[in-house]
């Protein structure tokens, strides 16, 4: 008999809303006699499928491999699952844990207060997204953005005059390789702003 080399990876990230892919493979090689693999798949066990192929070398050693199948939802990112390695040379079963890697476009976009110690208001736009949203643009149907009034950085508004010529609906898009994601901020002199949620 001979060691077993273990591993599980994973091909290429799974994108949601495309079509099914394997979430991850659990491999086991240089095993003689073949491994037997297993998953411990927690709340995932309804929505996935396992594909198991076995190769004999010629030097006797078997590599089997075990895939977990599935369409990959936004909903599957960061689940935890854990392949199961049993063989005649181990006294105990080897369990690797591994957490499903999703990618997929912004979901929730929304914007918040941003504390800052200055005179202006300060709002912030965060998205829901794998990988995190890497652009972020402002824009308002009532004013010009930026102004002498409104600053644009990154992920945030700054309203630099607290006037009421200000008040007025403004817009965040938020983006990444996958999509873009929309979320809104009502502003209103003097009144704490809260988040809007539009119907997207």
């Amino acid at each position: 008999t001979s060691p077993v080399n273990v591993s599980v990876t994973v091909d290429a990230v799974p994108v949601a809303g495309r079509s099914e892919v394997p979430l991850a493979t659990c491999t086991a090689s240089t095993a003689e006699p073949a491994a037997e693999l297993s998953w411990h798949l927690g709340t995932f066990s309804n929505s996935v499928r396992i594909s198991t192929s076995t190769v004999k070398h010629l030097n006797g050693t078997f590599t089997v491999k075990s895939s977990l199948i599935a369409t990959p939802t936004v909903q599957m990112n960061q689940q935890l699952v854990k392949c199961v390695i049993r063989h005649a040379t181990m006294k105990e079963e080897l369990r690797i844990d591994h957490k499903i890697n999703v990618h997929y476009p912004p979901q929730l976009v929304f914007v918040t207060p941003f504390e800052n110690h200055s005179n202006a208001e300060v709002y912030q736009c965060e998205a829901d997204a794998n990988p995190a949203a890497a652009h972020f643009s402002w824009y308002s149907k009532h004013q010009t953005i930026p102004n002498d009034a409104i600053k644009i950085e990154g992920n945030k508004i700054i309203f630099l005059e607290l006037t009421s010529d200000l008040n007025g609906m403004y817009i965040c898009k938020a983006s990444n390789e996958y999509g873009t994601g929309i979320g809104s901020l009502y502003w209103q002199k003097g009144e704490k702003t809260k988040d809007y949620h539009p119907e997207l």
